[in-house]
Formats: structure tokens, C-alpha cells, sequence
């Protein structure tokens, strides 16, 4: 689908970007709403796929399309958190949006799903344009333009999602920040943003607060019944364990035993995983 200024589908917010784009091509259907936008490193760090995976979930209950940029690392991972979350996400690209040239390639697959689940990949670019350095910057002045904030999660000092940062600042978007460990150089953005004045996000609730809709009148119930060795092991998990060998050397457990409390906490639906032998709070 191709897209200009004044065509029924064309995403107003869009032309605040500066400059406005001058045509759209579209795979997918476009949300009518703005939403919000993830962005991040592309060497996302177990801390922050975490991050992604706790927070995206938050979005989609919500009702808002998750926006990002479809790279590896964060924007991947949060495309991803959303699709599991039977959430809405789109993609803005840097190349064509044609299977032989979405970049990266290794997403293809992730662009249909997107597709398929009700969201969109789109780009300025035409079928066969492939994706050149200097197409990632000028994309993200749309990233921030099709969303109503911007959500940094690790990112170095100079990089893609700090201009995102910049440019939605400039657009009068919010921009929220995951701190981070003042020792990681994928902390150094998100930190500096929060001393700026960006809104830190440490949990869900930071997201839903920040948006202004109304606390969660209930948490979702924890089961009654968790032995004491359950109990630790949430203790842990919270504590940013989230793996049965860290798990196991933060318990001072063997891994046994700690994959074993991890199953009956799974069927007692207080966690879940995500993915790369990690696990989260069940959401």
C-alpha cells in the first residue's frame, strides 16, 4: 500500500516529523492511535531483554500499539514481547518493505507475524531499496512521530534510539528511561535521560502512571499455597535472577532442585518463561 499526505490511511502524527515524509509504503494495517515506542541497543544485554519483557506486556494491556524499529536487540525483543502478548506492533523501516530487502533479513519472518497479528511494517523507502546506513536515523523521526512516548531501554551515549530520544523531545513526545547500572555503557543513555528529566520506568505500573489511566484496582492473585523454598525463589527472581543456574547460585540450590520448584511454580502460574532458558513473573 502506498501512502501520501491526505489519503484516507495516512497517519497524521506522521506529519509532524521533521522533515515530513513525502509517501509511505505500508505492509499491514496502521493503528489509528499513537503508541508507544521501544527502542534500544541492538546488543541487548539478559538485563534488558528482561526489561522488555516485564514492560511491553504493560503497553498491550493498555490497548496501544508497541512501535519500534524492527532492528536486533531491543527492538526485536519488543516486537516480539508484544506479539506473545497478543498486542499490535509496528515496524519502521530503514529499506524496502518487500521480503528481499525488510532489513535486517533475519526478521522477515518476525515482519509477517507482526503483519499477520493485526500490525504494520512501513517505510519511506520503495520495494528494493535496500537498507543503507543512513536510512536508521532518518527512520527514526517516525518512530517518534507515530507514537505518543518513547521508551529507552539500554542504550549507549550516541546511538539510534538516543536521536529517537532527541527527536520525539523535539516533536513535544514523552520520554520515559530503564535505569540501569551505572557501570554498563548500555546504561549511560537511559541514565542520562532520567537526570535530563526523562520519566524513569521501573515497573509496569511506572507505564501505566505515566500515561495517566488509572491504577490496577487488583493485582493478579498470588497463589496461597507457595512452600517456603517457593517463596525464596520469587525473592530471587525479583531481585533480577532469572535463570536456573543464577537462581541456583543466588538460593545456594542446586539446579535440580531449582528446575524442579520452577516447574510447580509454572503450573501454579506465578512464573512463566521467556525464552533463552529465562523466566518472569507470570503476567
Amino acid at each position: 500500500l502506498l501512502l501520501r499526505p491526505g489519503d484516507e490511511h495516512w497517519p497524521i502524527s506522521c506529519s509532524e516529523a521533521m522533515p515530513p515524509p513525502a509517501r509511505l509504503f505500508v505492509r499491514g494495517r496502521l493503528a489509528s492511535i499513537q503508541g508507544i515506542a521501544v527502542v534500544g541497543t541492538r546488543r541487548m544485554s539478559t538485563y534488558g531483554r528482561t526489561c522488555v519483557d516485564l514492560l511491553v506486556p504493560e503497553i498491550v494491556r493498555l490497548g496501544l500499539p508497541v512501535v519500534s524499529g524492527l532492528a536486533l536487540g531491543i527492538d526485536g525483543a519488543a516486537h516480539e514481547a508484544a506479539l506473545r502478548a497478543n498486542g499490535t506492533t509496528i515496524a519502521v523501516i530503514g529499506s524496502g518493505i518487500d521480503d528481499a530487502t525488510i532489513s535486517p533479513h533475519a526478521h522477515v519472518n518476525l515482519a509477517k507475524r507482526m503483519i499477520g497479528n493485526g500490525g504494520a511494517v512501513l517505510s519511506e523507502y520503495a520495494a528494493g531499496t535496500p537498507g543503507l546506513p543512513h536510512h536508521f536515523p532518518e527512520r527514526n523521526r517516525l518512530i517518534a512521530a507515530l507514537s505518543r512516548a518513547v521508551l529507552v531501554i539500554e542504550a549507549p551515549k550516541k546511538s539510534g534510539a538516543m536521536i529517537t530520544a532527541r527527536l520525539a523531545l523535539e516533536m513535544g513526545r514523552d520520554v520515559w528511561a530503564v535505569p540501569g547500572p551505572i557501570t554498563h555503557p548500555n546504561a549511560e543513555g537511559p541514565n542520562g535521560l532520567i537526570r535530563d528529566g526523562a520519566t524513569p520506568i521501573c515497573n509496569s505500573d511506572d507505564i501505566t502512571s505515566a500515561l495517566g489511566f488509572a491504577p490496577r484496582q487488583a493485582s493478579l492473585p498470588m497463589p496461597s499455597d507457595l512452600a517456603p523454598e517457593e517463596r525464596a525463589l520469587l525473592e530471587a527472581l525479583a531481585s533480577g535472577a532469572d535463570t536456573a543456574d543464577a537462581l541456583g547460585r543466588a538460593l545456594k540450590r542446586p539446579v535440580t532442585a531449582i528446575s524442579a520448584t520452577l516447574t510447580t511454580l509454572e503450573l501454579k502460574r506465578a512464573v512463566r518463561t521467556v525464552g533463552g532458558g529465562r523466566y518472569t513473573f507470570y503476567t
